[in-house]
């Protein structure tokens, strides 16, 4: 019992000192961060789940992007007996000089299988209930897209060759649920006036809805595996809500932020540790002189750790559940209905996994008393026998976080290579600009070259410093200055190369009518690249369900038809990246490349065989290498290209995507265009900056906070700097003061110590966020990262300023006490 309790009261005395606070709060904000995260994504998953069940609009629903022909309709019906059809295709509507771009959704007879909807004779009047979808001739618009086009109910609309008449308002559909988190405007009309609005070659998806009971869920769960290959089955008892991955997703970015919030933790933490090691040699060395065991030395000291920690645990959880709380309600304006219910089985899972990382981080510690003698624990101990060690065993903490979390390895990977590469230089110019200092200054007299002589012998706790307040730095800008310059440089880009106008689908007699209304209002038509509509199914044979299971952005997409192209040279604004492309009179079209970044998440490699669903034939292409996106030209890429010969044998329409430069006069024509032809889809430049431009504005909210974390574990890194070297700084100005140096001399010289270090520091995390932004640019958008210099400039600037201020009044607060209080510290 003495034992604990000798281990209780060092804990307790430990975190009066300025060094445990900072290590236990640091701790307490890394694991309340990652359990307010797994907290939220349990609730948010078992709302989905709820939700599933009750807003689904049948048992079953099968999603395809292929009209069933009527035998499988026939089919299905007789396993089922009910069955609703429904289509949803994205097209334009106008009305005199407004247009909007809107999700039609086209309804059978049947329709709504389960549930109501409800509807209003205008905006903002009251609610009715509706058993069934609009009558032939009617359509039903949702509220923001009456608001956009001017519309009230009785007013007429046309649409391509139909005359539509506005019935109702839209506001809510049974099966809702299955658009997930699309926000587009909406209308609803009848299954009749497919062709009519919508002629016979557009892209549309097709969802059935079946009422069925368990033992008839299962003959058509067996039957769509075996006979639809490319669709999706989605079942309301033990289904997946199509939000479910959205959010995995989510979460897992969220998780991986916290992979580099981690890694300033490990900054502060490892910065504390040198004090913390001073007190347990010191422990250990009284320890020892009174004949206790060096094993039952090291077991209390990890005791006091593991105490440390049980605090941590009490303040992260208290800390979790308030926020948790608080994010919860703010989420309710998302998520209707949405209650606050806790895992705790997750949570417990969670905490483990940070005990884990911060036993890696600890152990080099351990590791380091355990091979210490008496007379090593008296001494004061080199720090470059164990530093590799810490290094090794903190760059094994962030990696089993970011396995735990990383959906993207590419991205991931870049990011975690400029910050090592960051870490690199600032060591090297650590090394080489004291080194360098000291050689000049050998032969000079004044405190710089003093400075130099002090750092030379100081070299490898001024290296960990540097490093410490360097990675601080490079994460804060790579936080704020990529988002910040991002939108811009997407902007200017596309406007250089790409026209005004994009035209993201246009079909061959689309084309036609572009060429003669470019004529008539003076535009000009950039480029156009061919393509055909084509799901992947398979790889290796495998469903791609069952090939890969782990959700990613990637795979979300892949999930979806995707534009393949084809080309017999390598296109000019592509560059080879991996494999062997195909020779230019090649006979095997069976040949495909794709983009690094699918082959990464999809965990791809070269002689794969990748099945393609197209017009509702197979067709098998086998993967020979890998092309990535090249700056220069145009910015229209494809994903997946095969050879030129592969379009003789594939049969499907031709579609086109490409772009147009339009005069200021054109714009007001656009509606005339689309009123002839609604299916074409053309997105303006100033329209996908918008959209951008909004969805930067919801992430900018998101990093907000992220920022906020990333500057709280700053303040800690800077304040750790300062505390884990104060006893240093303290004997340092003892000793010169002792010497006949004045005040006034100790806080020149304190001040070029912290402006050698801030400068490295700051120089280092430019270059790493400059790496990072060249990498990502590069390898995702195929752009050149030019950042702002006077940006640049002032970040270094204040960064310089704010670690020099506050070393200043560190050093100003030490030389308030004597001489002798100074060296006996």
């Amino acid at each position: 019992m003495s034992k604990i309790k000798l281990i209780l009261e060092n804990s307790i005395r430990s975190l009066k000192d300025s060094d445990g606070r900072i290590g236990l709060l640091t701790q307490t904000i890394l694991l309340a961060f990652l359990l307010v995260l797994t907290l939220t994504s349990g609730s948010v998953q078992h709302y989905l789940a709820d939700n599933l069940d009750q807003m689904l609009g049948s048992d079953l629903v099968i999603e395809s992007h292929t009209e069933l022909d009527k035998d499988k309709i026939a089919k299905l019906t007789a396993m089922t007996g009910e069955l609703a059809q429904t289509a949803l295709a994205n097209i334009t509507l106008t009305h005199k000089d407004r247009w909007a771009r809107a999700r039609l959704k086209l309804v059978g007879a049947n329709y709504p299988l389960q549930g109501t909807l409800r509807l209003s004779d205008g905006l903002g009047t009251t609610e009715q209930i509706s058993q069934n979808g609009p009558k032939e001739g009617d359509i039903w618009i949702g509220p923001r897209l009456a608001a956009r086009l001017g519309l009230n109910v009785g007013d007429s609309l046309k649409v391509g060759d139909a005359l539509l008449r506005v019935d109702a308002i839209l506001l809510h559909e049974p099966d809702r649920i299955m658009e997930g988190h699309n926000v587009d405007m909406r209308a609803m009309v009848s299954h009749t006036n497919t062709t009519a609005m919508l002629g016979n070659d557009n892209r549309a998806l097709h969802r059935y809805l079946l009422a069925a009971n368990v033992p008839q869920r299962a003959e058509i769960e067996a039957w769509v595996s075996n006979n639809m290959p490319a669709a999706t089955l989605i079942k309301k008892h033990g289904g997946q809500h199509p939000l479910s991955a959205f959010w995995t997703r989510t979460e897992n970015f969220l998780g991986l932020a916290s992979v580099l919030l981690f890694f300033m933790g490990a900054v502060a933490l490892d910065m504390t540790n040198r004090r913390w090691l001073a007190k347990m040699r010191y422990r250990l060395a009284l320890y020892t002189s009174f004949g206790t065991p060096m094993k039952t030395g090291i077991t209390m000291a990890v005791g006091e750790w593991l105490v440390t920690f049980i605090a941590t645990t009490v303040a992260a959880l208290l800390l979790a559940f308030a926020a948790f709380g608080l994010i919860i309600g703010e989420m309710q304006n998302i998520f209707p209905g949405l209650e606050a219910n806790p895992d705790f089985i997750a949570a417990a899972k969670t905490t483990g996994l940070v005990f884990l990382l911060l036993l890696a981080l600890k152990a080099p510690s351990f590791i380091q008393l355990a091979q210490s003698s008496l007379l090593s624990l008296i001494r004061t101990q080199s720090e470059g026998t164990y530093i590799w060690h810490r290094l090794v065993f903190g760059l094994l903490s962030v990696s089993m976080l970011a396995v735990a979390y990383s959906d993207n390895w590419l991205l991931t990977g870049m990011t975690l290579f400029a910050v090592v590469i960051a870490l690199a230089l600032m060591l090297l110019l650590t090394w080489s600009i004291v080194k360098v200092g000291n050689l000049w200054g050998r032969h000079r007299t004044g405190l710089l070259p003093f400075s130099f002589f002090i750092a030379q012998q100081r070299l490898i706790a001024k290296s960990a410093q540097i490093m410490g307040l360097g990675l601080c730095g490079l994460l804060l800008l790579f936080t704020m200055m990529l988002m910040r310059d991002l939108g811009g440089m997407m902007e200017s880009h596309a406007r250089t190369h790409d026209g005004n106008l994009l035209v993201s689908q246009a079909h061959e007699y689309h084309v036609q009518a572009l060429e003669e209304w470019a004529g008539q209002t003076g535009s000009s038509i950039r480029t156009l690249k061919p393509f055909v509509s084509a799901q992947l199914v398979a790889i290796n044979g495998t469903k791609l369900d069952d090939y890969m299971q782990k959700p990613s952005d990637t795979l979300a997409t892949l999930k979806d038809p995707i534009r393949l192209s084809w080309a017999d040279q390598i296109p000019e604004n592509n560059r080879l990246t991996g494999g062997t492309w195909w020779a230019q009179d090649t006979e095997n079209w069976q040949q495909i490349s794709t983009e690094p970044e699918v082959m990464t998440d999809m965990e791809l490699e070269f002689g794969d065989r990748l099945t393609y669903q197209i017009e509702g034939k197979s067709y098998d292409f086998t993967l020979v290498a890998s092309h990535a996106f090249k700056s220069g030209a145009s910015s229209i890429t494809f994903w997946f290209q095969v050879p030129g010969i592969a379009r003789q044998h594939i049969e499907a329409p031709t579609r086109y995507m490409g772009s147009m430069e339009l005069p200021e006069t054109a714009w007001p024509a656009l509606a005339r265009l689309w009123q002839a032809h609604p299916s074409l889809s053309l997105a303006p430049l100033k329209e996908l900056t918008e959209r951008f431009d909004r969805t930067l504005a919801m992430v900018t909210k998101v990093t907000s906070g992220y920022a906020a974390m990333v500057l709280l574990l700053s303040l800690f890194v800077l304040a750790a700097s300062v505390s884990g070297f104060r006893a240093d700084d303290r004997l340092k100005n003892g000793l010169l003061m002792s010497m006949g140096f004045s005040n006034r001399d100790c806080l020149r010289l304190n001040f070029y110590d912290w402006g050698i270090t801030a400068l490295i520091a700051a120089i280092g995390a430019i270059a790493g966020t400059w790496i990072a932004g060249s990498l990502i640019y590069e390898e995702q958008f195929g752009l050149t990262y030019r950042p702002d210099l006077v940006w640049v400039s002032a970040t270094v600037l204040m960064m310089v300023s704010t670690v020099c201020l506050i070393g200043y009044l560190a050093c100003r607060q030490s030389l308030k006490v004597s001489v002798r209080n100074l060296i006996a510290a």
